[in-house]
């Protein structure tokens, strides 16, 4: 198969599994919105969720399991709800501070700080209820998940890198370690932990979970590492139109990044190099996917490091 081939049916497939998940949405999340919430909370959850993205934590979780059904779906409403409280929450003026959001005015812009602070809280316990949708005999399942989860939403994980980012910004003198060490530990809880997450909660569907529980936990900590770098690139190399904010605010606010400790060029090997570890660990993931009765994500874990690596938002 050439590269060329591989790029195009992992866009396909991506593509695919999007579509699924927006339809999910549409039918089944939306609604439920709409009869539980108070209308302008609806309104916002709606907004932002509508603002798109990737979708890129769902479709790990279905890759992750192998294939979509209505259980990876609510594991995947579940992460998408939390990645989007925390862009709500990141934007607002005391956070990031940013007037943009995919391209569209962040939600405490079309709304109000108030209106986007109680989205975001409402989005994340949405998430925890969402998987309590899941209906198994495993007795251990929903509390895996949950603790999971927690984990890589809250203080174990994104919660902390967030606070580590800020104070990176605005009062580096209060933390201890050097400079690559607090990055490296910020942008792991920050991005990594979520992104790692997705992974694990997909393959917890699993019989066989246990068995590709560590390959695939150190997958998703490398992919989120990668994610972060591409992320940090796109902010000096990327246009608004491709990535639906405003770039290069981190060099304006003085925020540290990879390309600002490292420089440029070493960030593109960096991100050369993870895509070469990530596609041989994905070479057992992919073998291990293939015996499961049904696989939905053939070579899912060799193909997606070059997209990630390559990506332009």
């Amino acid at each position: 198969m050439t590269n060329q081939t591989e790029t195009n049916e992992l866009s396909q497939l991506l593509k695919r599994s999007k579509d699924r998940f927006e339809d999910y949405l549409e039918n089944d999340v939306y609604p439920f919105f709409k009869k539980e919430s108070a209308p302008e909370l609806a309104a916002a959850m709606e907004y932002s969720l509508r603002a798109g993205g990737k979708r890129l934590r769902p479709i790990l979780t279905f890759a992750s399991f192998g294939k979509i059904d209505n259980d990876s779906l609510s594991i995947g409403a579940a992460l998408e709800f939390v990645h989007t409280y925390s862009l709500i929450h990141d934007d607002l003026p005391s956070m990031d501070n940013d007037d943009f959001r995919r391209g569209k005015p962040s939600l405490h812009k079309q709304f109000s700080e108030a209106t986007a602070i109680l989205a975001g809280d409402a989005l994340q316990a949405y998430a925890f209820e969402w998987l309590t949708q899941i209906d198994s005999s495993d007795k251990n399942l929903h509390k895996d998940l949950v603790r999971t989860l927690a984990k890589g939403a809250g203080a174990a994980g994104m919660v902390s890198g967030q606070m580590y980012d800020l104070l990176l910004e605005r009062n580096p003198s209060s933390l201890t370690g050097t400079k690559e060490e607090l990055l490296s530990k910020t942008h792991r809880l920050k991005t990594g932990a979520l992104i790692q997450a997705s992974f694990l909660m997909g393959n917890r569907l699993r019989e066989d979970y246990q068995r590709r529980e560590e390959t695939i936990s150190e997958y998703g900590a490398k992919l989120g590492l990668l994610f972060q770098i591409t992320d940090d690139i796109l902010d000096i190399e990327g246009t608004k139109e491709d990535l639906g904010k405003t770039p290069g605010k981190d060099g304006k606010s003085g925020k540290i990044t990879y390309p600002s400790l490292y420089g440029m060029e070493t960030c593109k090997q960096m991100v050369s190099d993870l895509v070469s570890e990530l596609e041989e660990l994905g070479s057992d993931l992919d073998t291990s996917s293939s015996k499961i009765e049904v696989s939905e994500f053939p070579e899912f874990f060799q193909s997606l490091p070059s997209n990630i690596g390559k990506r332009k938002n």
